[in-house]
């Protein structure tokens, strides 16, 4: 079984995805940043920003579409990771490997990959950035506070990635430093845009090629 194929065919869908769905969105907050109809404001010195809810309803959809997106990506490569484990491991070796751990299922294959005999420095991806991508994942399957919509990082994700890959430009600039260390006043906000997406299915597909490659 080609299994890189389907995982492509997976991805590609995760990309047409978010391309498609993210334009309402978009073209909502275009509207109202540009006082474009339907979204013209009436001169009369309102207390805050015109269609402010408007505009922060459609920013979040837009970060709600982010994580789907994400979520997509991350269960291609699960899916992909089972298949491949079973179908050129476990099936020759009559062995079968443990998918839980500690840390999460993805740890869990990096050890069933070492345990295989791959050596994980050789591998071209950046297993950091898709790491990344399965918590900021999780973060979105099981968020925690019912009073917001936003997904934020969790404590833990941030003293392991204090420059987490998944936020806006917004919330890097928010960064600080205290006595050298980098650390955050307030957990940033899970963001994925398309470029973000984009990046880590990149790396995904080269995870995967790379293990093709090496049966």
């Amino acid at each position: 079984m080609d299994l890189v194929f389907f995982l492509r065919d997976r991805l590609e869908f995760a990309k047409y995805f978010y391309s498609n769905a993210s334009k309402p969105f978009t073209n909502i907050v275009a509207a109202i940043e540009n006082e474009e109809p339907p979204f013209v404001p009436e001169y009369n010195e309102p207390e805050e920003p015109p269609y402010l809810q408007e505009w922060q309803d459609a920013k979040t959809g837009l970060e709600s579409l982010g994580l789907t997106a994400l979520s997509m990506v991350a269960s291609s490569l699960q899916l992909f990771l089972n298949d491949w484990v079973h179908l050129r491991h476990e099936r020759q070796r009559g062995e079968k490997y443990k998918r839980k751990h500690a840390k999460g299922w993805f740890h869990a294959y990096r050890k069933i990959l070492e345990d295989v005999g791959l050596d994980m420095e050789g591998c071209p991806a950046d297993l950091d950035l898709i790491e990344q991508a399965v918590l900021a994942r999780n973060r979105g399957q099981h968020p925690e506070v019912l009073t917001m919509l936003q997904t934020t990082h969790s404590k833990s994700d941030l003293e392991k990635y204090p420059s987490p890959y998944f936020v806006s430009e917004a919330d890097q600039k928010a960064i600080s430093f205290d006595d050298g260390e980098l650390s955050w006043w307030l957990s940033p906000n899970v963001y994925v845009d398309e470029v973000k997406l984009e990046a880590v299915i990149a790396e995904v597909e080269k995870l995967c090629k790379w293990l093709e490659a090496d049966c």
